[in-house]
């Protein structure tokens, strides 16, 4: 039997420094996502395995990125289950 994913979105809190899956209604934390850790996101209409790295653009600042995605920079907001 397959464990029930939680869904929301994809949040950075500066405070602690870890993402999060939160409620999308009120932002209410749902569980956190620590670097290793693989998840889901939403690309179009299909959900797609992804984790989180730590790249660099082309000026060599650091910036987050979405495995198997396009998604980097600001990750907040994207469709995400675990």
């Amino acid at each position: 039997m397959e464990k029930e994913k939680i869904e929301g979105s994809l949040v950075f809190d500066m405070n602690s420094g870890k993402f999060w899956i939160t409620d999308p209604d009120d932002s209410a934390p749902l569980t956190s996502l620590e670097f290793g850790d693989t998840f889901e996101v939403k690309v179009g209409d299909k959900w797609i395995e992804t984790g989180i790295e730590i790249t660099s653009d082309e000026r060599g600042n650091l910036l987050f990125k979405l495995k198997n995605t396009n998604y980097s920079g600001i990750l907040d907001g994207i469709e995400a289950r675990a």
